[in-house]
Order: structure tokens, then C-alpha cells, then sequence
């Protein structure tokens, strides 16, 4: 073989290299920006942000490389049951309660500014698209898993989820940035001209109930104990806890780290722990005393957003992604770093691992 014709020959295998060997371009690591477990823990959602297609209506980008996802695993052996496009920056995925529904917020807008934020629900079983809740950025499902909440820019609503038909419309909580029901009521954070605050709702009667101290700075997440007798905020390095009925504060518990503390409780409600979104480490600590008991460092836990936004954005969940959360048996938690990693919560040591 002459040299012009290996030359030829490595040239026609080069396309072929970048495709196997590397990462599309311009798209960042394909780590899960949010993950969670089916009620009964046999099944590990996990989702990618992705590219869209360039048009209008966008699609999802037709490079599976490029392309946003969400998968379904089995939580056991590891081994993908399902995948389900999408595109944007996912912020959230959440299990109903009888973990029939898989729903996914996304943040979208194109390049002249429209904001095409959206909330999909699939059903599990057959990874089709139940309903897709235009212009929505936030949801939280009933505890009887009967109805979800979600946020758009100026309102709250809930809907049936046999029927989707809007059922009411929550005033107070328009344009919260996150949402979270509990049996009696419907909270969230909500933006005032004098800063961030905590709302508090009567389910039947829709009213403002409870409203908290102003917070100058903008906080994303707002977790509900499983006992449902306090809430948890994430903040710059700190989470802080709330009493459920007056939403007082009733204390904060530094994460040492630099980054916003992405909150979440273990199910047997021993446990609250806080993922930091600069550096993926951990700190948990025990729920009754307050005090830290374990602390885990991830190397490659780092976190960025798919679309950075402008610093004076609202709407910036995506610094707060739901990339962290406990095991049904309150065991492991899984995290989205490293492509979406289950953890033992007593040494730190990997249990599994869900990714490509």
C-alpha cells in the first residue's frame, strides 16, 4: 500500500473516530441534570439536557449525541428499559406516587427570547407521552397522586391527571419558582419586589394561609419532610428549615461548600441531606439532632447548566437542578454525576451505576 492511499484510507476512517471515540462538539458531558426513583425502587429515571432541532416548532436534535433524553433503568441490573426524547435544560423528574407517571420539567426558549418552558408526563409502562403542560416550569404531584401542580410564569394551576382538565387556580403562588404539595396545602417560592418568599396555601380554599420572612437572595428548591412537619430550602451554602405550619425558620445548617445545597430527605425520615451543585459532594445529616454525620466528595461531580442564563433571570432552576435523591430504603442515595450513580449512605461505596 502506497502512502497516498493510506492517507486516503485514515481520511475515510477519521468521521468515524470522532464519532465513536469522542463527544459530539459543543455539547457538554452527558451526565444526568436530574434523576429519580420509582416509589417501589425497581425502576432509576435518569435525564439528559439536550439540543434542539434549529426549527420552529423545535423537535428534538436529530443527533442522538447532541439529542436530550430521558431514560428509564432498571434499578437492579442496571440494563435500560426505555428512552423518551426531549430537549432543553430538565430541571426536575419525579415519580407519581403510584409510580404509573414519569414527569419531566424543562426550561426552552429560542433564540429571539420566546420562552417555551414545558412539563411532560409519560406513562412508565409504555413510555408514551401522556400530556404535555405548555409554558410550565415547575410541578409537584398530590400526595394521593390524583392531581399535579404546576408553574408558569403568572399562574398555578392543578389538574386531574385521569381527566387533565384545570381544575383551579392557586393566585398567590402565580410565577412561583418552585412548587411542593403536601395533604392540606400547596406551597412555593415566590419572587416580591423586596425579595424571595416562602407561600403557604389552603388546598380547598386556595387562600394564602402562611407567608415567610423575605430572603434577598434568589433560593430554587423547597423540599417536604416524609413526616410532613417541616420544609427544607437550599441556599448558598447553607440549607435552611422551616416549620410547616407557621413557616418560621427554625434552623440553618451549613454545607461548608460553595455552591447552592440542593435539599432532599430520606424516606424513612432519619436523614437530610444536601448535594452541592458547584462540586456534587454530599453532606448528610441526622434529621433529629441536626447534626452531620456523613460527607462525601465526588472528583468529577461537577455541575453546569446545558444554557447559561443572564445573572438577572428569575428562572434559573437550572443552577439548581434535581440531580440528587435518597433510595426507597433510605440506604443509597443516587446522584447525577459520574452518568448517574447509586451510593451507599454508610461508606460512601458504589452500589450501581445508570448511563450510557
Amino acid at each position: 500500500m502506497n502512502r497516498n492511499t493510506l492517507f486516503v484510507l485514515l481520511l475515510g476512517l477519521l468521521p468515524l473516530a470522532t464519532a465513536w471515540g469522542q463527544p459530539a462538539p459543543f455539547v457538554p458531558a452527558r451526565d444526568p441534570q436530574v434523576v429519580a426513583f420509582s416509589p417501589s425502587g425497581a425502576l432509576v429515571a435518569t435525564g439528559v439536557s439536550g439540543l434542539s432541532d434549529g426549527q420552529f416548532p423545535p423537535r428534538p436534535h436529530p443527533d442522538v449525541r447532541k439529542c436530550g433524553a430521558v431514560f428509564l433503568w432498571d434499578a437492579a441490573t442496571g440494563k435500560r428499559i426505555k428512552r423518551m426524547e426531549t430537549y432543553g435544560d430538565l430541571t426536575q423528574l419525579q415519580f407519581s406516587p403510584d409510580g404509573q407517571l414519569l414527569a419531566a420539567a424543562r426550561l426552552f426558549a429560542t433564540h429571539d427570547g420566546l420562552q417555551l418552558n414545558e412539563v411532560r408526563i409519560w406513562n412508565v409502562a409504555s413510555g408514551q407521552l401522556v400530556r404535555g403542560l405548555d409554558r410550565c416550569h415547575a410541578f409537584s404531584f398530590s400526595a394521593d397522586g390524583t392531581e399535579i401542580a404546576v408553574a408558569s410564569r403568572k399562574k398555578c394551576a392543578v389538574f386531574d391527571v385521569a381527566t387533565w382538565e384545570r381544575e383551579v387556580v392557586f393566585e398567590p403562588l402565580g410565577g412561583a419558582v418552585s412548587i411542593a404539595f403536601t395533604k392540606d396545602a400547596l406551597f412555593g417560592i415566590v419572587k416580591t419586589d423586596k425579595g424571595f418568599v416562602l407561600r403557604k396555601c389552603d388546598k380547598q380554599s386556595r387562600q394564602l394561609v402562611r407567608e415567610s420572612q423575605r430572603i434577598p437572595q434568589a433560593f430554587y428548591r423547597l423540599v417536604i419532610s416524609p413526616s410532613q412537619d417541616v420544609l427544607a430550602t437550599g441556599h448558598q451554602g447553607q440549607v435552611i428549615l422551616w416549620n410547616l405550619t407557621t413557616l418560621e425558620p427554625l434552623a440553618q445548617l451549613p454545607t461548608k461548600e460553595p455552591g447552592i445545597a440542593h435539599p432532599f430527605f430520606s424516606p424513612d425520615k432519619m436523614l437530610l441531606a444536601a448535594g452541592c451543585q458547584t462540586n456534587g459532594d454530599t453532606i448528610i445529616w441526622d434529621l433529629a439532632s441536626r447534626q452531620e454525620i456523613r460527607r462525601f466528595t465526588l472528583e468529577k461531580g461537577k455541575f453546569r447548566p446545558f444554557i447559561a442564563r443572564a445573572e438577572d433571570e428569575t428562572l434559573r432552576p437550572e443552577s439548581d437542578p434535581q440531580r440528587f435523591v435518597f433510595a426507597p430504603d433510605s440506604k443509597g442515595y443516587l446522584t447525577g454525576a459520574y452518568g448517574g450513580i447509586l451510593r451507599q449512605v454508610s461508606d460512601g461505596r458504589d452500589i450501581a451505576r445508570y448511563g450510557e
